[in-house]
């Protein structure tokens, strides 16, 4: 899919240095603290990611990755999984420089066609805030999305809680989901 001088496809297996390395340059330990499970995600290293891997270009729990290229270098990705009940969307990421140019919103926009195209009705998300209760820069950019809070706020065994995010895809456009393949 072509948006404005950048194009999402699908990612594979031989993207996950890169979509380490815009994970790394994104986001750091320092700003994460407080709002992230520390030094536990996969995202950080390309073992972790290439053993969740599987045959099919996806993550074995049929988990689908999708990359955003400008000038064929990767700049965002998202992951999403229509199959789990928790998160449809478990991570966007777009590189510093490249955020407020649209791209966060056609990767998330992009996975939600194709969940209409595939029958989905809701799609879930969630951020986090930290023991301040401050939420986490990601729920701003949800909330423009048309995500609703939840109203809910889950413990974690670590220093932040869980805000669940919903939206109902029956208020998206359905002329729109025949550009999903």
């Amino acid at each position: 899919m072509i948006m404005s001088s950048f194009v999402i496809r699908p990612a594979s297996i031989e993207d996950i240095p890169v979509i380490i390395e815009v994970r790394l340059r994104t986001l750091s330990n320092k700003e994460l603290s407080g709002f992230s499970v520390p030094d536990a995600n996969l995202y950080w290293s390309n073992e972790k990611f290439k053993k969740l891997w599987d045959k099919e270009n996806r993550l074995k729990d049929n988990s689908e990755v999708f990359v955003a290229e400008k000038n064929g270098k990767i700049v965002g990705f998202i992951i999403f999984n229509m199959e789990i009940s928790d998160d449809n969307i478990d991570n966007i990421i777009v590189e510093k420089e490249m955020q407020g140019k649209g791209i966060g919103r056609s990767l998330v926009e992009y996975v939600e066609k194709l969940a209409i195209s595939r029958g989905l009705k809701i799609i879930t998300t969630d951020t986090t805030e930290n023991s301040n209760g401050v939420a986490w820069k990601a729920y701003g950019f949800w909330r423009k999305m048309g995500y609703q809070d939840t109203k809910k706020r889950l413990s974690t065994n670590y220093d932040f809680r869980v805000i669940p995010l919903v939206k109902k895809l029956n208020t998206i456009n359905a002329d729109k989901t025949s550009q999903v393949n």
